[in-house]
């Protein structure tokens, strides 16, 4: 059996008594509940929400679940639209903080008060201090929230923003750099109220993200904003975590200096045995250099400098010196080589102290040949 209506033309949402009213009602599902509701009010859409302000049919029949209707013919913003339930849910919300501000001795409370060319949703006024809240359950950037609360500021000292979804991004930047953020939660069942805190918990890296509150009660109004036993419990547990991270991140910076201290020492120990093993292999060039005296005249020079260089390069042409000394040893040695030709070149040689020399001249030198070619080029 059709109801006769689209369902755009029905909602669970309205208004008591009139169309300014601020007291929204969720049509309740239970049919008995819902006729004794409609016999004690008449029902509106909110025209502080964008509404008509229209009075609505308040069906509650026994086919259909109960709910508002609009009349055949009106035609209105909010039918059908995707954020009613955010704009009445809001207003309970608003309504249940307003109703606790001004249940606490020496308090006032304003709804929607214009503030540096925004509007606060909550403003409360206490003995000495005023503070506002904020009620965000729709998408708003971090920055969107920074600019909004330096604004409110001008006039309130203590912002506090309530969130409704740990989705929305503002949200995520106020934990992301303080590590706590509040939260607040609407019961239409119950017309309840409650705000809590999501925080940061544990040791790890990742943090374990938890949630704690209460009702409105445990909650108080301060010169610094809102405070209860749960907000404290989670600034600690925030502080424990940083406390935790921090101690990690000395015992991991000590670690990692320890690490690198003894990684220096293995490095200084290599360096120390390398130029050892350096200087015992040129000590073995210089003496296989002085046993060359043997077999030849007092042409031969008498005695060779010690190499000028790095470590490296000394050693390379402490290598090099003994293996072209002993190619033109060789030669004397044996009379192949015309004296006359031979002891200038071995003269020449022991003249020769820098260590880049032998490395840039005589690297290439295989035989006598080419030490002569080398010697009368550079001669």
């Amino acid at each position: 059996m059709s109801s006769g209506f689209s369902p755009a033309e029905r909602d669970i949402y309205a208004v008591l008594d009139s169309a300014d009213s601020d007291v929204p009602v969720c049509a309740p599902a239970d049919r008995n509940a819902a006729r004794r509701l409609k016999t004690a009010h008449t029902f509106h859409c909110s025209t502080a929400l964008g509404g008509c302000g229209t009075e609505l049919t308040f069906a509650t029949g026994d086919i259909n679940i109960p709910h508002f209707r609009h009349r055949a013919g009106v035609r209105c913003a909010l039918m059908g639209s995707g954020s009613i339930t955010d704009r009445y849910t809001h207003l309970a919300i608003q309504n249940a903080l307003r109703d606790w501000i001004i249940a606490m001795p020496g308090f006032t409370c304003q709804l929607e008060v214009s503030v540096e060319d925004g509007r606060t949703d909550v403003l409360a006024t206490g003995p000495d201090f005023e503070a506002a809240l904020e009620v965000q359950r729709s998408q708003l950037s971090g920055t969107a929230a920074r600019d909004r609360t330096s604004r409110y500021r001008t006039r309130a000292p203590a912002v506090d923003w309530l969130f409704e979804s740990t989705s929305i991004d503002a949200f995520k930047a106020e934990m992301a750099e303080r590590g706590w953020s509040l939260r607040v939660w609407w019961g239409w069942a119950k017309q309840e109220c409650r705000i809590g805190v999501s925080y940061q918990s544990g040791d790890e890296t990742e943090p374990e993200e938890r949630a704690i509150g209460g009702a409105l009660d445990d909650w108080l109004l301060t010169p610094g904003g809102l405070d209860s036993e749960h907000l404290r419990k989670a600034k600690q547990a925030v502080a424990d975590r940083q406390e935790a991270l921090r101690r990690r991140s000395e015992d991991e910076a000590a670690e990692a200096a320890e690490q690198a201290a003894d990684k220096r020492a293995r490095e200084a120990a290599a360096r120390r045995a390398a130029l050892a093993e350096d200087l015992a292999r040129v000590r073995h060039y210089e003496a296989q250099l002085q046993g060359y005296s043997v077999g030849v005249d007092n042409r031969w020079p008498a005695k060779w400098p010690v190499l000028q260089g790095t470590p490296k390069q000394v050693r390379w042409a402490a290598g090099l010196r003994a293996k072209v000394v002993g190619f033109l040893h060789e030669e004397l040695a044996n009379n192949w080589l015309n004296a006359e030709r031979g002891y200038p070149v071995a003269q020449w040689l022991s003249e020769q102290e820098s260590a880049k020399f032998w490395i840039e001249h005589l690297k290439n030198v295989r035989d006598v040949i080419d030490l002569l070619r080398v010697h009368e080029y550079r001669g």
